[in-house]
Protein backbone atom coordinates (compact mmCIF):
# COMPACT_ATOMS: atom_id res chain seq x y z
CA UNK A 1 0.00 0.00 0.00
CA UNK A 2 1.07 3.73 -0.45
CA UNK A 3 0.49 6.55 1.29
CA UNK A 4 -2.75 8.71 -0.20
CA UNK A 5 -4.03 10.97 3.11
CA UNK A 6 -1.60 12.42 5.71
CA UNK A 7 -2.07 14.14 8.89
CA UNK A 8 0.92 15.75 10.99
CA UNK A 9 -0.32 16.87 13.94
CA UNK A 10 -3.58 18.43 13.61
CA UNK A 11 -6.30 20.46 15.92
CA UNK A 12 -9.73 22.33 15.70
CA UNK A 13 -10.22 24.61 18.12
CA UNK A 14 -12.43 27.92 18.08
CA UNK A 15 -13.17 30.67 20.74
CA UNK A 16 -17.02 30.35 22.22
CA UNK A 17 -17.48 33.50 24.18
CA UNK A 18 -14.34 34.43 25.98
CA UNK A 19 -13.25 30.95 26.20
CA UNK A 20 -11.32 28.53 23.72
CA UNK A 21 -13.12 25.15 22.45
CA UNK A 22 -11.36 22.06 21.05
CA UNK A 23 -13.36 20.57 18.70
CA UNK A 24 -10.08 18.34 17.87
CA UNK A 25 -7.16 16.90 19.90
CA UNK A 26 -3.74 17.71 18.56
CA UNK A 27 -3.34 13.97 16.12
CA UNK A 28 -1.14 12.46 13.51
CA UNK A 29 -2.67 9.67 11.24
CA UNK A 30 -1.63 8.14 7.87
CA UNK A 31 -4.71 7.12 5.38
CA UNK A 32 -2.99 4.63 2.82
CA UNK A 33 -4.39 3.40 -0.45
CA UNK A 34 -7.07 1.25 -0.53
CA UNK A 35 -7.89 1.30 3.18
CA UNK A 36 -11.38 1.53 4.92
CA UNK A 37 -10.95 3.43 7.92
CA UNK A 38 -13.33 3.52 10.62
CA UNK A 39 -13.21 6.34 13.05
CA UNK A 40 -15.50 6.23 16.16
CA UNK A 41 -15.57 7.83 19.71
CA UNK A 42 -17.88 9.80 21.64
CA UNK A 43 -20.33 12.80 20.79
CA UNK A 44 -17.93 15.77 20.85
CA UNK A 45 -14.77 13.84 20.46
CA UNK A 46 -14.15 15.90 17.11
CA UNK A 47 -15.06 13.01 14.49
CA UNK A 48 -16.72 15.08 12.27
CA UNK A 49 -14.35 17.87 12.43
CA UNK A 50 -11.27 15.08 11.68
CA UNK A 51 -13.40 14.19 8.53
CA UNK A 52 -13.82 17.75 7.38
CA UNK A 53 -10.25 18.75 7.82
CA UNK A 54 -9.38 15.44 6.05
CA UNK A 55 -11.58 16.17 3.46
CA UNK A 56 -10.74 20.14 3.31
CA UNK A 57 -14.40 20.92 3.85
CA UNK A 58 -12.36 22.97 7.09
CA UNK A 59 -8.64 23.85 7.91
CA UNK A 60 -7.07 22.71 11.07
CA UNK A 61 -5.97 25.22 13.49
CA UNK A 62 -2.15 23.97 13.71
CA UNK A 63 -0.58 21.13 11.78
CA UNK A 64 -1.00 19.79 8.10
CA UNK A 65 -3.07 17.57 5.87
CA UNK A 66 -1.59 16.22 2.81
CA UNK A 67 -3.07 14.53 0.20
CA UNK A 68 -0.91 13.01 -2.38
CA UNK A 69 2.38 14.72 -0.55
CA UNK A 70 0.16 17.78 -1.73
CA UNK A 71 -0.72 20.43 1.47
CA UNK A 72 -4.00 21.28 1.55
CA UNK A 73 -3.35 24.51 3.80
CA UNK A 74 -1.17 25.37 0.57
CA UNK A 75 -3.85 25.37 -1.90
CA UNK A 76 -5.71 28.61 -2.49
CA UNK A 77 -9.98 28.03 -2.77
CA UNK A 78 -9.76 27.06 -6.49
CA UNK A 79 -7.55 23.91 -6.57
CA UNK A 80 -9.48 23.02 -3.18
CA UNK A 81 -12.49 23.07 -4.78
CA UNK A 82 -10.97 20.72 -7.72
CA UNK A 83 -10.34 18.36 -5.54
CA UNK A 84 -13.08 17.82 -4.20
CA UNK A 85 -14.69 16.87 -7.40
CA UNK A 86 -12.03 14.96 -8.93
CA UNK A 87 -10.89 13.35 -6.35
CA UNK A 88 -13.13 13.41 -3.05
CA UNK A 89 -16.60 11.75 -2.91
CA UNK A 90 -18.64 12.42 -0.29
CA UNK A 91 -21.69 10.22 1.85
CA UNK A 92 -23.38 12.39 4.35
CA UNK A 93 -26.25 11.22 7.16
CA UNK A 94 -28.49 13.74 5.56
CA UNK A 95 -28.62 12.76 1.55
CA UNK A 96 -28.64 16.73 0.43
CA UNK A 97 -30.52 15.85 -2.79
CA UNK A 98 -32.04 18.32 -4.84
CA UNK A 99 -35.98 17.68 -5.03
CA UNK A 100 -36.78 19.66 -8.17
CA UNK A 101 -34.10 17.25 -9.95
CA UNK A 102 -34.58 13.66 -10.68
CA UNK A 103 -32.66 10.75 -9.70
CA UNK A 104 -30.39 10.61 -12.58
CA UNK A 105 -29.98 14.53 -13.00
CA UNK A 106 -28.74 14.22 -8.98
CA UNK A 107 -26.44 11.90 -9.80
CA UNK A 108 -24.64 13.90 -12.46
CA UNK A 109 -24.71 16.95 -10.57
CA UNK A 110 -20.55 16.55 -10.19
CA UNK A 111 -20.48 16.91 -13.91
CA UNK A 112 -21.47 20.64 -13.67
CA UNK A 113 -18.09 21.12 -12.15
CA UNK A 114 -14.16 20.56 -13.22
CA UNK A 115 -13.17 19.11 -16.32
CA UNK A 116 -15.70 19.14 -18.60
CA UNK A 117 -17.21 15.42 -19.67
CA UNK A 118 -19.00 14.50 -22.62
CA UNK A 119 -22.99 14.26 -22.18
CA UNK A 120 -23.30 10.65 -23.84
CA UNK A 121 -20.10 9.57 -21.16
CA UNK A 122 -21.93 11.13 -18.29
CA UNK A 123 -25.58 9.67 -19.09
CA UNK A 124 -23.65 5.85 -19.07
CA UNK A 125 -21.73 6.47 -16.01
CA UNK A 126 -24.91 7.41 -14.32
CA UNK A 127 -27.16 4.81 -15.07
CA UNK A 128 -24.40 2.10 -14.12
CA UNK A 129 -23.77 4.01 -10.87
CA UNK A 130 -27.65 3.78 -10.29
CA UNK A 131 -27.82 -0.19 -11.52
CA UNK A 132 -24.76 -1.17 -9.69
CA UNK A 133 -26.23 0.91 -6.31
CA UNK A 134 -30.02 -1.10 -7.35
CA UNK A 135 -31.75 1.95 -8.47
CA UNK A 136 -32.19 1.44 -12.40
CA UNK A 137 -36.47 1.95 -12.06
CA UNK A 138 -36.02 4.86 -10.29
CA UNK A 139 -33.99 7.22 -12.64
CA UNK A 140 -36.55 9.34 -13.51
CA UNK A 141 -38.38 9.40 -9.96
CA UNK A 142 -37.73 12.45 -7.61
CA UNK A 143 -35.82 12.48 -4.36
CA UNK A 144 -39.62 12.88 -2.41
CA UNK A 145 -40.81 9.45 -3.45
CA UNK A 146 -38.07 7.49 -2.54
CA UNK A 147 -37.51 5.91 1.01
CA UNK A 148 -34.53 6.81 3.26
CA UNK A 149 -32.55 3.86 1.92
CA UNK A 150 -32.45 4.43 -2.11
CA UNK A 151 -32.02 8.18 -1.55
CA UNK A 152 -28.53 7.21 0.76
CA UNK A 153 -27.76 5.06 -2.07
CA UNK A 154 -28.57 7.91 -4.45
CA UNK A 155 -25.93 9.78 -2.72
CA UNK A 156 -23.14 6.73 -2.88
CA UNK A 157 -24.11 6.73 -6.92
CA UNK A 158 -23.42 10.29 -6.89
CA UNK A 159 -20.45 9.87 -4.34
CA UNK A 160 -18.92 7.57 -7.10
CA UNK A 161 -19.71 8.94 -10.32
CA UNK A 162 -16.57 11.06 -10.71
CA UNK A 163 -14.43 7.74 -9.66
CA UNK A 164 -12.60 9.01 -6.50
CA UNK A 165 -9.86 7.97 -5.09
CA UNK A 166 -11.10 8.60 -1.80
CA UNK A 167 -14.87 8.54 -0.05
CA UNK A 168 -15.57 10.27 3.09
CA UNK A 169 -18.65 8.74 4.88
CA UNK A 170 -20.03 10.67 7.48
CA UNK A 171 -22.60 8.44 10.00
CA UNK A 172 -23.79 7.19 5.63
CA UNK A 173 -26.01 4.56 8.26
CA UNK A 174 -27.42 7.09 10.44
CA UNK A 175 -31.29 7.06 9.97
CA UNK A 176 -30.94 3.58 8.33
CA UNK A 177 -32.86 0.59 9.17
CA UNK A 178 -30.46 -2.36 9.35
CA UNK A 179 -31.26 -3.80 6.05
CA UNK A 180 -30.59 -0.46 4.13
CA UNK A 181 -27.50 0.07 6.49
CA UNK A 182 -26.00 -3.11 5.50
CA UNK A 183 -26.64 -2.58 1.72
CA UNK A 184 -24.86 0.75 2.08
CA UNK A 185 -21.71 -0.60 3.69
CA UNK A 186 -21.75 -3.64 1.19
CA UNK A 187 -21.17 -1.36 -1.61
CA UNK A 188 -18.25 0.66 0.13
CA UNK A 189 -16.88 -2.46 1.01
CA UNK A 190 -16.85 -3.53 -2.57
CA UNK A 191 -15.29 -0.49 -3.86
CA UNK A 192 -12.41 -1.09 -1.13
CA UNK A 193 -11.97 -4.46 -2.62
CA UNK A 194 -11.64 -2.21 -6.24
CA UNK A 195 -8.94 0.01 -4.72
CA UNK A 196 -11.20 2.80 -3.13
CA UNK A 197 -9.84 4.52 -0.21
CA UNK A 198 -12.71 5.16 2.58
CA UNK A 199 -12.61 7.26 5.19
CA UNK A 200 -16.07 7.10 7.86
CA UNK A 201 -17.06 8.18 10.77
CA UNK A 202 -19.72 5.99 12.24
CA UNK A 203 -21.44 5.28 15.99
CA UNK A 204 -22.48 1.69 14.82
CA UNK A 205 -20.75 -1.32 15.69
CA UNK A 206 -21.78 -3.56 12.63
CA UNK A 207 -20.98 -0.83 10.28
CA UNK A 208 -17.42 -0.64 11.97
CA UNK A 209 -17.01 -4.16 11.23
CA UNK A 210 -16.32 -3.44 7.61
CA UNK A 211 -13.60 -1.26 7.97
CA UNK A 212 -10.11 -2.43 7.75
CA UNK A 213 -9.02 -0.63 10.46
CA UNK A 214 -10.53 1.86 13.42
CA UNK A 215 -9.40 5.02 14.97
CA UNK A 216 -10.99 6.02 18.31
CA UNK A 217 -11.55 9.45 19.76
CA UNK A 218 -11.41 10.48 22.44
CA UNK A 219 -13.39 13.56 23.87
CA UNK A 220 -10.98 16.56 25.97
CA UNK A 221 -12.26 19.13 27.50
CA UNK A 222 -9.17 21.38 27.40
CA UNK A 223 -8.15 23.54 24.28
CA UNK A 224 -4.88 24.40 26.56
CA UNK A 225 -1.95 24.87 24.57
CA UNK A 226 -3.56 24.56 21.06
CA UNK A 227 -3.83 28.17 19.06
CA UNK A 228 -6.89 28.84 17.91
Amino acid sequence: MSVLLEAVNISRSFISGDSPCLALAPLSLVVEKGEFLVVTGRSGAGKSTLLHLLSGLDLPSQGEIFFKNRSLSRMNEMEIARLRNSSFGFIFQTPHLLSDRTILENVAMPFSYGEPVAHGTVDKRCRELLAYAGLEELIHRFPGTLSGGEMQRVVFARALVREPEIIFADEPTGSLDGGNSRKIMELLARQVNKGCTVVMVSHDPEAGSFGTRTLHLEKVESAEGVHS
